[in-house]
């Protein structure tokens, strides 16, 4: 008795067993209900009667990756229960940025695999969550995006996106007891850092150095002119305890007089240089006159 011709519905069409050997994922059950689909006249696509082949989820998943970037100027890809999804997520809400902003992916997902392969494209084989993307481009993970932001690298597009004030360089010398803001190639720059490393200062913690040639260049400066009140300036720019101490010859000044020793006392534990000593009194008996004197 020869063999039954066994024909399958794919891509809309009947098509023999043998052709249709190509479909891996395609189930019996999945062909008789896109055959009723088509039957009926309903718009069911087979793709949503059933199972696609591994390349095609795989193709849709980058599809659905690119189709959230490009439809968001700011997202991150979360998963549940992650602490650096939770973290991120705090930081920006202190920037006023909404949570909205976040997909949550879920590893049960049958997808999951197919959207995992397709991050991979972006962070590397192996990568963490979050995953942020800004404007179309890659940003980084949980690191690399909370830097990012610390530095103000988002500001104006938080700015344009959620009418947020951009509070960067606020929050820089709010967080610290004392900030230098300098910039490459900055004689008096190095200088002053020169001064305060001869303290004892930890210059590396206290020296923010900026670059004119960041996108967030302009934003920063900005925000640092509403802070000191002054739109003519020349670097570096100095704080302490939040409180503006002015450029490089002021600053230079103060150091000079001792009016930030108690300061460098109490917030680095550095003492106070030694007085120079006082020269010493020669007794009269031991000065020699001449006798004609």
């Amino acid at each position: 008795m020869a063999a039954m011709d066994r024909r399958l519905f794919v891509n809309g069409k009947l098509v023999a067993d043998s052709e249709a050997a190509e479909f891996d994922d395609i189930r019996p059950e999945d062909s008789a209900a896109a055959a009723k689909g088509y039957a009926s006249g309903n718009d069911t696509s087979v793709s949503a009667a059933m199972t696609p082949c591994r390349s095609q989820k795989a193709s849709s998943a980058e599809e659905e990756l690119q189709a959230i970037v490009a439809s968001r100027r700011f997202v991150a890809f979360s998963l549940p229960e992650c602490p650096q999804c939770d973290e991120l997520k705090a930081a920006l809400a202190t920037r006023g940025v909404p949570a909205s902003v976040f997909v949550k992916w879920d590893k049960a997902d049958p997808q999951y695999p197919h959207l995992k392969a397709a991050m991979q494209t972006h962070a590397g084989k192996k990568f963490s969550f979050p995953q942020v993307f800004a404007e179309g481009t890659y940003q980084g993970g949980f690191a690399d995006v909370l830097q990012k932001v610390d530095l103000g690298a988002f500001d104006e597009l938080f700015e344009r996106e959620f009418e947020v004030s951009p509070v960067s360089v606020q929050r820089m010398v709010s967080k610290r007891p004392m900030v230098v803001f300098s910039l490459p190639n900055c004689p008096q720059c190095d200088e002053l850092r020169g001064l305060l490393e001869a303290r004892g200062l930890p210059v590396h913690d206290v020296f923010f150095k900026w670059d004119k040639a960041w996108p967030q260049y302009q934003s920063l400066k900005t925000q640092l002119i509403q802070l000191i009140g002054v739109s003519q300036f020349t670097f570096p720019q100095t704080f302490v305890r939040s409180e503006y101490q002015g450029s490089f010859q002021e600053v230079s000044d103060k150091l000079s007089v001792g009016a930030l020793d108690d300061f460098f006392s109490e917030a680095f534990g550095i003492a106070a240089p030694a007085a120079p000593a006082a020269p010493a009194q020669v007794p009269e008996a031991a000065i020699a006159f001449d006798e004609d004197f």
